[in-house]
């Protein structure tokens, strides 16, 4: 792992790998992601790549995933157990 993924926060590395498809972006870390990503749940891997990849606003991604609207904080409850698993995901070796 280079110095840059250890000083790196995980939106950090969220945000190289939604690049990875339009810009500048750090190709060993998107494929690291990638994996990690690829062993995620399916519904995790839905809101991640909607949200990162596809940069859709939260009331897309709530009416596609079928996931309540109102409060908004239920939205935020489902991304943040999606980017933990995802840490979970990286931190196997």
């Amino acid at each position: 792992m280079s110095a840059v993924n250890r000083t790196s926060t995980l939106d950090d590395r969220l945000a190289n790998w939604g690049r990875s498809n339009r810009g500048a972006f750090d190709a060993n870390d998107a494929v690291r992601l990638t994996r990690a990503w690829r062993t995620l749940m399916p519904h995790h891997r839905e809101i991640l790549r909607m949200v990162y990849l596809w940069h859709a606003n939260r009331e897309v991604v709530c009416r596609r995933l079928r996931i309540t609207r109102h409060p908004p904080h239920l939205f935020e409850l489902e991304l943040a157990m999606a980017r933990s698993a995802l840490a979970r995901a990286l931190a196997l070796p």
